[in-house]
């Protein structure tokens, strides 16, 4: 599995991932969950692709940590994908929806938002 994300020139803004992928690690058993970025950070896109493809996988399944469907996560992501993939046929990928999608970000919103304001201050 691929979690990536734009990449950074601040490498704060670049660190953020590596939790994320700890803890997916943690929760799911899985050590074949690698962190990476489009560009400027690392592991790049195909530096990733490669790790696990060497360690034997054969489908490789991408979330991006992107919240709308934009031109990167459209074309960007899947060209790379394929140009890193071109001399491994038999390896397939698939890329899953942008957070935008998921009916649980509006909740994470309220949450974030909610935080922000006074105590019993509603948010209207």
């Amino acid at each position: 599995m691929l979690i990536f994300t734009h990449g950074s020139k601040l490498k704060r803004a670049n660190w953020a991932v590596f939790p994320i992928v700890r803890e997916l690690r943690r929760r799911t058993g899985n050590d074949c969950i690698v962190p990476c970025f489009m560009e400027l950070g690392r592991p790049d896109i195909p530096t990733a692709v490669r790790k696990l493809v060497g360690r034997g996988c054969n489908h490789l399944y991408g979330y991006a940590l992107f919240l709308a469907p934009g031109k990167h996560l459209s074309q960007t992501i899947p060209n790379i994908i394929c140009e890193t993939l071109r001399n491994n046929p038999d390896v397939t990928w698939e890329i899953g929806g942008p957070m935008m999608d998921d009916p649980g970000l509006t909740d994470l919103v309220e949450q974030r938002l909610s935080r922000l304001l006074p105590d019993n201050q509603a948010i209207a």
